[in-house]
C-alpha cells in the first residue's frame, strides 16, 4: 500500500517536499498515480508511519493536503 499526499499545485508540492526533509521525514516526490484524480499532477509517497507527523508539519505551516492511499 502506497500512502500519497495530493496537493493543488507544483509549488505546494516542493514546498511541501522541504519541510518533510527539513522535519526527517522521508519522502518521494511522484506522479499521481491514474487512478487518482489531482489538480496537480504531481504527489509525494511518505511511509505510513508518517502520516501524523506530515499532518502536523502541514498543519502548522498552513498547507492543505489530501491523503490518499493506493496500490
Amino acid at each position: 500500500m502506497r500512502h500519497l499526499l495530493l496537493f493543488q499545485s507544483t509549488r505546494a508540492v516542493i514546498k511541501a517536499e522541504r519541510l518533510c526533509r527539513r522535519s526527517g521525514l522521508a519522502c518521494k516526490v511522484i506522479p499521481v498515480p491514474r487512478l487518482i484524480s489531482s489538480e496537480c499532477g504531481m504527489a509525494i509517497e511518505i511511509r505510513p508511519e508518517d502520516r501524523d507527523a506530515a499532518k502536523a508539519v502541514f498543519a502548522a505551516e498552513n498547507i492543505v493536503c489530501t491523503f490518499a492511499s493506493c496500490e
